[in-house]
């Protein structure tokens, strides 16, 4: 049995560190039998001694303090020599097996020979820290006869045509940032779901022409995913179910055909940079000035500028079912296809959102109105050549009330 982590040796009797604190070192820990005594030892390798230290098992560990050993953490403490070999970064699971090994050998058990190993020195490749990044620019880079490394926690793969996402990367629990782009690809595969600590996903430069809608349903994506490029591709829209992505803080969007913008994107509070330049935007939702955001880019769309105008004069009583719906969206009840009827669906999903912050379908009122964007920001890009900052909004008011206060003021919800 060998397990590789990072070690710090403490010396009880100095009360110092052998190594330089704050600074573990790489190591491998082996358990074997030594001839030719039968007795049994723990060898610790390390990058500084490839030979190792051997330390007797049977009558010679204190104790050992498992407390943080679900965080990969555990200290051994020898009665001789008096030293606690501290462990950290190890993976959780084959440090549990190895604690077992150590318990059973000190309470006199003897574990089955083929979790011994041999106690000879090894080479600096076997105890090297495990590959977090791997970064592939061209096809012939690609592992095709290998696996990836499982503890990878960034990969890069650009400009291997790919048009399917290789189901092996599902199988990588710690990755955290996946770079797809410069590939082929149109769609992602319901697998991403794995994915459990993904938190920056980059698609830019390949072929997709409608949104990949799943990452938006799949829970540990919605609860993590921060950052999502999804530029130079060929999408004309945005589903209102990506303000689902609770934790996003930049969204990239540029170079696509995009003409509108979800109405509910107000909901998400946690963006921080916004850029869609080189679209086909001709307004955008009132939600949208509910944002605080860092930076904003919408340089290049086809915004014209519009007057305070309103669609009608009143707002007429709403239907039962549009009651049911405002409920439904303002409690956040969700729904799939398998509870209701497609269309029904369809008419939840195109909710809007008055400006007090209510939901509203048919019975309401749309208005248009021009707003600066500094009012979301303070880094923004020009959205012309004129080099201007204000963008046309538009909105649904969705009661008489909020009719009324919109033509007394229309600055009154973005102050």
């Amino acid at each position: 049995m060998r397990l590789c982590c990072d070690i710090e040796v403490v010396e009880r009797a100095t009360g110092s560190l052998s190594l330089k604190k704050g600074k573990p070192i790489r190591a491998q820990l082996a358990v074997g039998k030594s001839p030719p005594s039968d007795s049994v030892y723990m060898m610790v390798c390390t990058t500084k001694n490839k030979n190792g230290t051997k330390y007797q098992i049977k009558g010679n560990i204190e104790k050992v303090f498992t407390k943080c050993v679900s965080e990969g953490k555990a200290t051994i403490r020898l009665i001789s020599p008096e030293r606690d070999i501290c462990i950290s970064k190890a993976d959780v699971i084959q440090l549990k097996s190895y604690l077992n090994i150590l318990k059973q050998v000190v309470q006199g058990q003897m574990p089955d020979k083929s979790v011994f190993s041999s106690l000879a020195p090894v080479s600096a490749k076997k105890i090297e820290r495990p590959k977090t990044v791997l970064v592939i620019t061209c096809k012939k880079d690609y592992p095709l006869t290998t696996n990836f490394p499982s503890s990878l926690e960034t990969l890069q793969v650009h400009d291997c045509s790919m048009k399917k996402m290789d189901s092996r990367i599902f199988q990588l629990r710690n990755l955290v940032c996946l770079d797809l782009s410069d590939n082929s690809l149109t769609e992602v595969p319901d697998g991403i779901e794995k994915l459990q600590n993904l938190s920056d996903l980059r698609l830019k430069c390949n072929k997709f022409e409608k949104f990949p809608m799943n990452i938006c349903r799949l829970k540990n994506i919605q609860n993590n995913l921060a950052v999502l490029d999804l530029s130079n591709n060929q999408m004309k829209e945005l589903p209102v179910q990506i303000c689902e992505l609770a934790n996003l803080a930049m969204l990239k969007m540029d170079n696509n055909l995009l003409e509108a913008v979800p109405p509910t994107i107000g909901r998400l509070a946690n963006l921080k940079a916004v850029s869609m330049s080189n679209n086909k935007l001709t307004v955008l939702p009132a939600g949208f000035m509910r944002l605080r955001l860092d930076s904003v880019d919408l340089f290049g769309n086809n915004f014209v500028r519009t007057e305070n105008v309103t669609s009608r004069d009143h707002v007429d009583v709403p239907s039962l079912v549009e009651c049911a719906a405002r409920h439904i969206r303002k409690q956040r009840i969700p729904y799939t296809e398998d509870d209701l009827h497609t269309h029904l669906c369809r008419y939840l999903d195109s909710a809007r959102v008055c400006w007090c912050g209510n939901f509203c379908f048919q019975c309401s009122v749309a208005y248009s109105h021009m707003v600066n964007l500094r009012t979301v920001t303070s880094a923004i890009t020009a959205v012309d050549l004129t080099g201007s900052t204000f963008v046309p909004v538009q909105g649904f008011l969705c009661s008489p009330q909020c009719l009324n206060k919109f033509k007394t003021d229309p600055n009154a919800y973005w102050r």
